[in-house]
């Protein structure tokens, strides 16, 4: 085909950058002189629905997605999001769930996500379990969004706070949802979509159906998605040719006095039995192993002293169980393998509307969404390893019944204060000591919407406004379970501690956390024009009421028994009164409430924000594009509880932006804007610590963390497509950060002595630099020769920290630059039929290691670091391809890593870091962390 196209205003043109938004800065909006153009009215509506350029003139640092682009690149879940987009990565929080997003070298509370203008749950994680047994409250996880219901998300690289609010520092991410014409084909009054997935890297299969209808004024959809899955499985060959071997303690009987030939062991008789027996000891204590029983055995030998077949029967039983296990069914800290987890979610999304007088929309919304992971941390040993004899060895080894594994358990050495003395008697060595880690999270909107469109009208008051109330409540609820109740080797999530299980135990420890939001807000859109001039105005306001509530909670169950020595029976041997076992339930919480800094209760802060912001973009001429735009924010806190900060926060944010546009093909922009975050409620919450502060003490009041973003981007399109290339700055001040500071408080007599106060602190400045390179070749455009519809795409991102300072006095316990993504290079080749029949793509990624200056910072004058192992180079290629049947049937097939590469990615390492909410020991196999081996995907939607 050798006819001439102009790329930006191509039919074809248009399609591709509709289904590539992520790789292409969509032309009609990247055109910014596409007012020359005679398609320019119909260009701007879908630039006002998914353009770069919808909010501010230059388009620097944004990425549009929309549901075509979501099904084109098969995304199944967040991790599939930004898989093609560097710079933008998954903040990974060890429990299966994930904290957000990393943009510009910050992540989770400090980059926005948003669903129809309303703030997600802020990431939120206590610094320590109510027992004590190891782990964290709370998950520290954001609730994750159902993207079937999703119609466009726009990521915005760099502070943004005038168009998304506090938490926009490096960046935000804002999803819209669906409405009725998404579901509906054109000339349709109703429409019909189903969709089937499954991808193997987590086995996870999901289904989606949703219908829509538009007749007489009324339209409305209903969607409903299910997915179910599991944990990522890593590279194929981490396990290949892997097994353990273990020794582990158990139980024998001491019917033999080993010692001296032919002198049975020690017994014992209980009151209520006619028989005498033996004493329960350890099997394979090597302190009695080694000095006792096994020289004893030896001497037998060399003085020609047989052992007998039943000594010999128990000399082995007293050896350490060994066994060899397969890399899935190994415990401990050097698993090799993820944790099993299972995933399921459910999403709703129902909307109802309806149009009247030709300009007039009123309707409402309702979303559900559940999500769970449910885990078993084989981290944890099930066994008890022969290194862990010591806290068995002075147990007496009695026991009713024949089953002698019940006279063997340990008492925890957890500090008195907490109470475990009185509520845990004994946990018994016969038990498997299995942990299990469930997170839930639900969110539910209702919202009513008032929509006024008046664009073919300019000399009324608005071209457009919208009013809207949105009632919305995310909660996590984060429970760990440790049981010690199901009988060695078999694994029980569902048993519990009984009366009929000697010293069995088990223990939840339980963190929920929710956030409330009634949010109202209204915009008003009006575009006003001259000879030399044109404006596109939105003036904006906002209000949101929210609350946080903290809960923890913590109960255990111990099946205690209470054995008493009575002397010695007719045969001289001890003998022991033995009671019944009785569940004794309680709970750390009854020990504590006295500590004003941790109590079991409901904990609340209840806030306020008020927001007015209003924003131009404008143009002079053919030459120059400009935006401009002011937010101002208004936040109050209130709480009634000790401890707890509350204060007034006002925020002042802007953008403005200018394009210079010399001829057609070039054109120079130039953005800047700024950004803040006001503290977040587990901010405001403080450290949870086991400690007393004085009457009348306070914690420190905390600033709002700042974040200023410097870019300019050259920018060439033409027939042959578009190239952007831009250079950015971000500089970061007063970030909090967990510290230590040395402050003096009275003691228990009054006299001020000097402790370090653990605790939230503006800590930080810290500035870093990077470059972006976007862009797409449309091949026939270089060479009419060629097909139409043959393109590549290119990406391109590094970040690179310039400084970083701290406030003196602070020696700093958390964060460093590790959310840095290391440079990554993205270049991608295919083909789409211009008809949109079928089309096909491979797409090669590169990544630089991570560098191991970005994981370091200085605790007062000690240099840390917050990990212990950055990852290496790597690169992979996938493959995908789509098949349109009669328009109405669309099969898509990917297969993902076809080099079938072993390499791990930071985002995935990252879980070894500090800044972890569920940090994975340093001690863990690495191997873990891999990448999944060759994977693939399919989908198969629907549409009538």
């Amino acid at each position: 085909m050798n006819r001439r196209h102009t790329f930006p205003l191509t039919l074809t043109a248009l399609a591709i950058a509709a289904a590539f938004p992520s790789y292409a800065a969509n032309p009609e909006t990247a055109a910014s002189d596409a007012a020359q153009s005679q398609s320019l009215k119909e260009i701007t509506v879908r630039a006002a629905k998914v353009g770069r350029r919808s909010k501010e003139a230059t388009g620097l640092g944004k990425i549009v997605k929309t549901s075509e682009t979501l099904n084109k690149e098969q995304v199944l879940g967040i991790r599939d999001l930004t898989r093609y987009d560097p710079g933008v990565a998954v903040v990974e929080q060890g429990n299966g769930a994930s904290g957000g997003y990393s943009i510009r070298g910050v992540d989770k509370n400090r980059v926005a996500v948003s669903v129809d203008g309303v703030a997600q749950i802020q990431a939120f994680t206590v610094q320590g379990s109510l027992s004590g047994y190891g782990g964290r409250g709370g998950s520290g996880a954001i609730n994750e969004i159902e993207y079937e219901n999703i119609s466009t998300v726009e990521i915005d690289k760099g502070a943004g706070s005038s168009d998304h609010g506090s938490g926009a520092l490096g960046g935000a991410v804002a999803f819209r949802t669906k409405e009725a014409a998404d579901l509906i084909s054109d000339g349709k009054s109703w429409g019909i979509q189903a969709k089937t997935a499954y991808g193997s890297k987590n086995r996870q299969f999901m289904k989606s159906l949703g219908a829509g209808f538009s007749k007489d004024g009324w339209e409305g959809l209903l969607i409903r998605t299910e997915r179910q899955g599991r944990e990522t499985r890593p590279h194929g060959d981490i396990a290949d040719g892997v097994a353990y071997g273990i020794n582990r303690l158990d139980a024998f009987r001491q019917t033999h006095d080993i010692q001296r030939k032919d002198k049975t062991g020690q017994f014992f008789s209980v009151e209520g039995e006619s028989e005498s027996k033996p004493v329960a000891k350890l099997a394979g204590y090597g302190k009695y192993l080694n000095n006792q029983l096994n020289r004893w055995v030896k001497e037998r030998i060399e003085q020609n002293q047989p052992l007998s077949a039943e000594e010999e029967a128990m000399v082995r039983e007293a050896q350490a169980r060994h066994e060899n296990l397969s890399a899935q069914a190994y415990t401990g800290g050097g698993r090799i393998l993820p944790d099993p987890m299972d995933y399921r979610s459910g999403s709703w999304l129902a909307k109802l509307g309806y149009r009247f007088g030709g300009r007039h929309y009123v309707g409402g919304v309702f979303e559900d969404t559940k999500q769970r992971y449910d885990i078993r941390d084989m981290t944890e040993k099930q066994y008890y390893g022969t290194d862990e004899a010591k806290k068995f060895s002075d147990k007496s080894g009695v026991y009713d019944g024949n089953d002698f594994r019940d006279g063997l358990y340990f008492v925890p050495n957890i500090e008195e204060w907490k109470g475990d003395k009185n509520l845990v008697k004994g946990i018994g060595l016969k038990y498997s000591r299995t942990k299990f880690i469930d997170e839930h999270h639900r969110r539910r909107r209702m919202g009513l919407l008032y929509r006024y469109e008046n664009e073919k009208y300019s000399d009324n008051w608005a071209d457009k406004a919208v009013l809207s109330f949105d009632k919305q409540g995310v909660a996590t609820d984060n429970n760990t379970l440790k049981l010690n109740c199901a009988v060695y080797p078999a694994v029980d999530k569902s048993c519990r501690a009984s009366a009929d299980k000697p010293y069995s135990y088990d223990s939840s420890d339980r963190f929920h956390y929710r956030e409330q939001h009634n949010v109202l807000n209204a915009s008003f859109e009006k575009s006003l024009k001259n000879k030399w001039t044109k404006h596109h105005l939105t003036l904006g306001f906002g209000y949101d009421a929210s609350k946080a509530i903290s809960r923890p909670e913590q109960l255990s169950h111990n099946a205690a028994r209470i054995s008493e020595s009575t002397g010695f029976d007719d045969n001289n041997q001890d003998k022991y009164r033995l009671g019944k076992p009785e569940v004794v339930e309680g709970s750390v919480c009854g020990y504590i409430e006295t500590l004003r800094s941790r109590k079991c209760v409901p904990r609340k802060i209840n806030g306020s924000n008020i927001h007015i912001s209003l924003n131009d973009r404008f143009s002079i001429g053919k030459y120059f594009d400009f935006s401009l735009g002011g937010r101002y924010d208004r936040q109050n806190f209130t709480t009634s509880e000790e401890l707890v900060r509350s204060g007034r926060y006002v925020d002042r944010s802007w953008n403005s932006g200018i394009v210079f546009k010399p001829n057609r093909h070039f054109s120079v922009s130039y953005r800047a804007s700024s950004g803040f975050r006001t503290p977040s409620f587990q901010e405001l919450f403080g450290i949870d610590i086991y400690h007393d502060y004085p009457k009348g003490w306070q914690r420190p009041a905390l600033k709002s963390e700042k974040a200023a973003n410097r870019e300019i981007g050259l920018q060439w399109k033409g027939d042959f497509g578009f190239l952007e290339i831009s250079s950015f700055r971000n500089r970061y001040t007063d970030m909090i950060a967990v510290a230590d500071h040395k402050t003096k408080l009275p003691d228990s007599t009054g006299r001020l002595t000097e402790i370090d106060i653990r605790d939230y602190y503006n800590a930080q400045n810290m500035s870093l630099q990077g470059i972006n390179i976007l862009g797409k070749i449309d091949w026939n455009g270089v060479y009419g020769k060629l097909p139409e519809g043959l393109y590549t795409t290119l990406a391109y991102n590094r970040i690179k920290p310039k400084s970083v300072s701290n406030r003196p006095g602070l020696s700093l316990r958390s964060y460093a630059l590790d959310a840095v993504q290391p440079s990554r290079y993205v270049l991608g080749f295919g083909y789409d039929q211009p008809e949109g029949k079928w089309g096909a793509n491979i797409m090669l990624t590169y990544s630089k290691g991570k560098n191991p200056d970005e994981i370091a910072y200085l605790a007062g004058d000690q240099k840390r670091y917050s990990a212990g192992r950055v990852t290496s180079s790597w690169k992979t290629a996938d493959v995908s391809a789509y098949l349109n049947l009669k328009k109405r049937l669309t099969l898509r097939a990917a297969i993902y890593n076809i080099g079938n590469y072993r390499y791990v990615t930071w985002e995935s390492l990252r879980q070894t870091a500090e800044s972890t909410a569920n940090r994975r020991s340093e001690d863990s196999n690495y191997g873990r962390y891999a990448a999944p081996g060759r994977n693939f995907s399919l989908a198969l939607e629907m549409k009538f």
